[in-house]
């Protein structure tokens, strides 16, 4: 298998203005491309460095084929739901930022797409991205791509799976997502348009698509307009309330704020300006038409460009009953405060679940009538999105937060 690292850092003193690392699979590995120079890393380092060389530093050296979005994710996630799954902590987004890029590309198409659920890829690809922002860096993720072999990937239901996720992609990352599908594809069969010959990779004819997709998106021009430093979803008299802390703040248009019963299908339902101040800005909407069972919410950034940038995704579940969730943050990496309003003393079941919905930390405790707060001891949290179950006498409940710091 071939591994290309194209590391420009000149000869003696002479040093790169800006750096590109990339992370992902065999695609940007260079695989199946010979000559290695007619990859679209190849052809990223020699556009690059056209006008000034030494100028740009492309570095795929993490890049490995047959890994997965799991793999990419940050050494400091431990709760995959998927065993054989876990971050390569020399290959993964903790690794690439240890380099000090400008800019990371993450591009993992479709290994083990078979296996891991649509939802699953998104918060993966979420998760990376979020490490690299927090960071300051931009990170571009690329959709998915066609591919024909081995079974099941040669099956339709596996095909639309990848067109969804290609779809999703597109829609969760917004500017920040590189398509690596559309004119790539046979319409006729569904198959890869430019074909290296094992139905899973593309020719340097399809690399040069990669390629220029990659340029049209001008990476080293990308800026973030916020950093999103806290987000809460929480049930409230008869209402859901989103609140959200951002950081970094520049050249935003509005937030716009979406809503979905599954978690996948969202729509907009308003949208707050923003202060575009420099320092730490705190938002809230209401949502006063709830809907009975869960809500699943969003906040995109739309900068003036036009360009998005989306949040993650919290979830909200609500039994109305006599008690509501107020908020629920994260106080310490191994302490979560939840502060519940109630009218009858009654005592209340608290779970604590990650992202993928598995249980990290579960407490009793019996709450008096009016506001408390509840201290929680965990362990040791990483960065990430988080839910908070809340069983009651008469009702039940669930909210969301982001641990981002």
């Amino acid at each position: 298998m071939s591994l290309v690292a194209f590391v420009l850092l000149g000869a003696g003193a002479v040093r790169a203005q800006k750096k590109l690392v990339i992370i992902g699979s065999s695609t940007s590995a260079c695989f199946n491309v010979d000559p290695t120079t007619q990859c679209y890393v190849g052809r990223l380092d020699s556009y690059y460095n056209m006008q000034v060389p030494y100028d740009t530093a492309i570095d795929n050296h993490l890049a490995l084929g047959g890994t997965n979005c799991y793999n990419g994710m940050p050494s400091s996630y431990t709760t995959s739901p998927y065993p054989s799954y876990q971050p390569i902590t020399d290959r993964n987004i903790t690794a690439a930022l240890s380099l000090n890029p400008d800019v990371i590309i993450v591009n993992y198409p479709t290994n083990a797409y078979d296996v891991i659920r649509t939802d699953s890829i998104l918060y993966c690809l979420r998760t990376i991205r979020d490490s690299a922002n927090k960071k300051g860096v931009p990170c571009f993720v690329t959709t998915t791509q066609p591919r024909t072999s081995p079974f099941p990937f040669n099956t339709s239901p596996m095909k639309a799976k990848l067109a969804e996720l290609k779809d999703s992609i597109l829609l969760e990352f917004g500017n920040f997502a590189i398509d690596f599908w559309t004119g790539l594809i046979n319409p006729a069969d569904t198959s890869i348009l430019y074909d290296s010959g094992d139905g899973i990779h593309m020719n340097a004819t399809g690399h040069d698509i990669l390629f220029q997709r990659v340029v049209a998106k001008n990476i080293f021009m990308a800026t973030l307009p916020a950093t999103f430093l806290q987000f809460n979803a929480v049930y409230k008299n008869n209402t859901n309330i989103i609140t959200w802390l951002t950081g970094q703040e520049s050249n935003i248009a509005y937030y716009e704020i979406q809503r979905s019963s599954d978690g996948t299908s969202f729509a907009k339902i308003g949208s707050v300006s923003p202060n575009n101040n420099p320092g730490n800005n705190e938002y809230r909407y209401t949502d006063d038409q709830v809907l009975k069972g869960n809500s699943y919410y969003k906040i995109l950034i739309v900068d003036k460009d036009g360009k998005k940038h989306a949040s993650p995704v919290m979830q909200v579940y609500i039994n109305a009953g006599k008690l509501s969730l107020v908020k629920a943050f994260v106080r310490s990496s191994s302490q979560v405060v939840v502060e519940l309003q109630n009218n009858e003393p009654q005592m209340v079941q608290l779970e604590l679940l990650n992202s993928m919905g598995m249980v990290i930390s579960r407490e009793s405790r019996k709450i008096e009538t009016g506001s408390s707060s509840i201290y929680l001891t965990t362990p040791l949290l990483s960065n990430g999105v988080y839910h908070i179950k809340i069983n009651g006498v008469h009702a039940s409940m669930t909210g969301s937060f982001i641990k981002n710091q």
